[in-house]
């Protein structure tokens, strides 16, 4: 039956009927995984075009397809590697790509390129991130992490912890949870504060309640799930900035055993200093977990926007 919209470019786009949809048919493929794949996408083929370097997204969107039996053409570093280099725009690179794959996932460094692409892509465009804008797959599978752990995402108290203005995890991961009734707390130094633009969006929808604090231990007690992200160096405005906020917030097991209740930690990857080692063996750590549900989501993204889901 597919999605109701041709093409992933951010969690605005989507309701909950349509995250739990993603996330019920990613649990039907952890069955897949666990009997060594399936031939569901053996006729199809992915495209991965990303213009910024990438572990985790890549490397699972390219399992996830290779799991369903289909197909990978790849291009990483694309800004030098690719006719990029040579100035081709965005638009003309799409429509040469969506000639040679059934569906492209896009990592862009600037904010709206996954729209841009998507208005003139013959086939369905996941983004993958572009630039402080959104990286919706991420959040699919974070919600997918915290739904095993508790089996709803409603009703929780959610909070998100760093560098929340230039991340584009957690806008998306904010953006999604405002489709749910949810508690979410936004910790970050009054700088790096989430957008007004996202909270906005999110009070438009009415369910999730918002609240800031400088402090991250004024925070923690309460929480069910800590989301701690990296200051964006790569965001940032002038050098010097990453030297003024840095270190602003360091979770240690100190910290997480402020809760009242086991809590999960999770975290995008990489970490650069912001979650310490120590937290690695804290009963609710998961963000060695969510690369493996990165899998099974996008094992489900790729199934249901190519309709075969």
């Amino acid at each position: 039956m597919g999605m109701q919209v041709k093409h992933l470019t951010g969690l605005r786009n989507l309701d909950a009927a349509a995250i739990n949809r993603v996330l019920d048919t990613a649990e039907e493929m952890r069955s897949v995984v666990s009997s060594g794949g399936a031939k569901l996408l053996s006729d199809k083929l992915l495209a991965t075009f990303f213009y910024e370097p990438s572990t985790r997204t890549r490397m699972s969107f390219e399992a996830a397809m290779h799991r369903l039996g289909g197909g990978v053409i790849s291009m990483a570093d694309a800004q030098t590697t690719s006719s990029v280099q040579k100035g081709e725009t965005l638009k003309d690179t799409i429509k040469t790509i969506d000639k040679y794959a059934d569906v492209i996932a896009l990592r862009h460094p600037d904010a709206g390129a996954a729209q841009e692409a998507a208005d003139v892509s013959a086939v369905p465009v996941l983004n993958a991130g572009d630039g402080t804008n959104e990286h919706p797959t991420q959040a699919l599978l974070d919600f997918f992490t915290i739904r095993e752990e508790f089996g709803s995402l409603d009703g929780l108290t959610v909070t998100l912890c760093g560098d929340l203005k230039h991340t584009r995890a957690t806008n998306s991961i904010a953006l999604g949870l405002g489709n749910y009734d949810v508690k979410l707390q936004l910790v970050s130094p009054p700088e790096l504060r989430i957008t007004d633009p996202i909270k906005e969006a999110i009070e438009a929808k009415g369910r999730a309640t918002l609240s800031e604090f400088d402090d991250v231990r004024d925070a923690v007690p309460k929480s069910n799930v800590l989301y701690v992200t990296r200051i964006q160096k790569e965001r940032l405005a002038q050098p010097e900035d990453y030297d003024r906020y840095k270190g602003s917030y360091i979770v240690d097991r100190e910290v997480v055993d402020l809760a009242e209740e086991t809590m999960l930690v999770m975290h995008h990857l990489p970490r650069v200093g912001e979650l310490s080692e120590d937290v690695d063996d804290y009963p609710g750590a998961r963000y060695f977990q969510q690369p493996f549900n990165g899998v099974l989501v996008r094992m489900a993204l790729l199934a249901l926007y190519l309709d075969r889901a």
